[in-house]
């Protein structure tokens, strides 16, 4: 059933840039309500105010179990609902497994795993008291990644937590299907936004992967794919259609996408030999 985003409610994560923001922007333009959440409150005011102002404002930090409870009951009290829930607040890190630290563990699980599902446990108990709109008694839009289908060297802890994040997502549809609660996992490809300059001052490595023939796609165009995917809710979003079947082959033959990685990561960095530079 199709979901009109006039006067929809949605609340997103990490919309102060990327794929937050360009969602924020093309829901606007399709007349939803928006609950803007991220750390950097002044630029999701500015960006409030680009859109015309009237959104909702939320300084919250998704690795704060606190900070993911308020963001939902901030969204209650000012719009009495939330129809869509989308987890997009996330980091990364360039680490072999083996090198990545304990604290460097706990804080991606803490940003990309449990701030995810401390976002959905906060939201749930809201939606499952809604009454149907459309169909549906609300929505949670997982931002994953393509790597949660097929882990690439180097970023081994990145692609564990995106990983986890999808096996979240599909056990929470069907949980929640009887409940009327849809439930989206997003896999988009590299995505030109800040994700890797906060990546490479984390890792204090350089990401080489760009020249190295990645694809790599604008945040509107996944925005564009995400917002498609709320008004017709669907199991998955892939915004690069060649890179699911890419994937899925990829799961198909391990032996062989492990080879095409090795290549790949010579190509990148002709040292590596098992260490974890990326240059």
């Amino acid at each position: 059933m199709r979901r009109d985003c006039n006067g929809m409610v949605v609340a997103i994560t990490g919309a102060s840039a990327g794929i937050g923001r360009a969602l924020a922007i093309e829901l606007a333009g399709r007349g939803a309500r928006l609950a803007l959440a991220a750390r950097r409150l002044e630029l999701l005011e500015q960006l409030d105010r680009e859109l015309g102002g009237g959104h909702l404002c939320i300084r919250a930090d998704v690795a704060t179990e606190q900070d993911c409870g308020y963001l939902v009951h901030a969204c209650q009290a000012r719009f009495g609902r939330i129809d869509t829930l989308v987890c997009n607040a996330g980091i990364g890190l360039l680490r072999s497994i083996g090198d990545t630290t304990a604290e460097e563990w706990r804080l991606l699980l803490a940003v990309n795993l449990a701030g995810t599902a401390d976002c959905i446990r906060a939201a749930l108990p809201l939606m499952r008291r809604q009454e149907l709109r459309q169909g549906w008694r609300g929505q949670v839009v997982i931002v994953s990644s393509c790597l949660a289908r097929r882990a690439v060297p180097d970023m081994g802890v990145y692609c564990a937590t995106k990983a986890a994040q999808l096996a979240l997502g599909e056990s929470l549809r069907l949980e929640e299907r009887a409940n009327r609660i849809a439930v989206t996992t997003v896999h988009p490809v590299g995505t030109a936004t800040e994700f890797d300059g906060a990546a490479e001052r984390l890792s204090a490595q350089r990401i080489g992967r760009r020249s190295a023939g990645e694809a790599v796609q604008d945040p509107a165009v996944v925005a564009a794919a995400v917002s498609s995917a709320i008004i017709r809710p669907r199991p998955e979003v892939w915004p690069h259609r060649m890179s699911r079947w890419a994937f899925g082959l990829a799961t198909l033959m391990p032996g062989l996408a492990d080879l095409a990685m090795a290549r790949f990561r010579r190509r990148i960095d002709p040292g590596a030999q098992g260490g974890n530079t990326v240059e």
